[in-house]
């Protein structure tokens, strides 16, 4: 961190010996240390983003009145989040306030994605024709509801992210300050459309 950048600078800085003995060195000091408010309010942040969660799936269990479907919904969200974490990790993004900020934004539009799928999922399933089927039948009318509607939630999220694209354009402060927002939203956008292409059906044949 920066602390460990001054203390390395530090050691490198000249130093005189006075006429009374006594060693005069050139030091830097952080003169405007706002490192315990970060850390606060990345916290806060944390807190806030674990609570927009918890929320949302409390909500999608009460509108969609399908105990099934809120189950399928609501286990999509913690799972992108998590694989947002894991891409952030290996992608050397801190987990800062505006990386974290780009996460909550892109809460409301993952849950979007899973209640498309699933909820396309249960119409077919509540068709007359298709009640209680098992076995290839069921997974051939799930491929085809997925089928069906991920084409159009793959060109509503490629919208959005196009428009991050002169984010990640950005050079100096600029592009340090916005592209973990547009990293980490591109993500977690990325990891819903995935999970509700290959996890959300696994979970409905089950």
């Amino acid at each position: 961190g920066i602390k460990a950048k001054i203390k390395e600078i530090n050691a490198g800085l000249p130093r005189k010996t006075l006429a009374d003995g006594r060693v005069s060195q050139l030091t830097v000091i952080p003169f405007y240390d706002r490192t315990q408010l970060i850390h606060e309010t990345i916290g806060t942040l944390e807190r806030a983003l674990s609570d927009e969660i918890l929320i949302t799936i409390i909500v999608v269990m009460v509108l969609v009145l399908n105990l099934q479907a809120s189950i399928l919904i609501s286990s999509l969200l913690p799972i992108a989040v998590l694989m947002t974490f894991i891409v952030m990790r290996y992608a050397g993004v801190e987990a800062n306030i505006v990386a974290l900020s780009g996460i909550a934004i892109a809460i409301g539009v993952m849950v979007d994605v899973g209640i498309v799928f699933v909820e396309n999922i249960v119409r077919h399933l509540e068709m007359p024709e298709n009640r209680g089927i098992r076995g290839k039948k069921l997974q051939d009318v799930i491929f085809t509801s997925v089928s069906e509607v991920s084409s159009a939630i793959f060109t509503a999220l490629a919208t959005t992210l196009v428009s991050f694209l002169p984010v990640f354009a950005l050079q100096g402060a600029e592009g340090k300050l916005f592209k973990p927002l547009a990293f980490t939203k591109t993500i977690a956008l990325g990891a819903a459309f995935v999970l509700g292409l290959v996890v959300l059906p696994a979970l409905a044949h089950l």
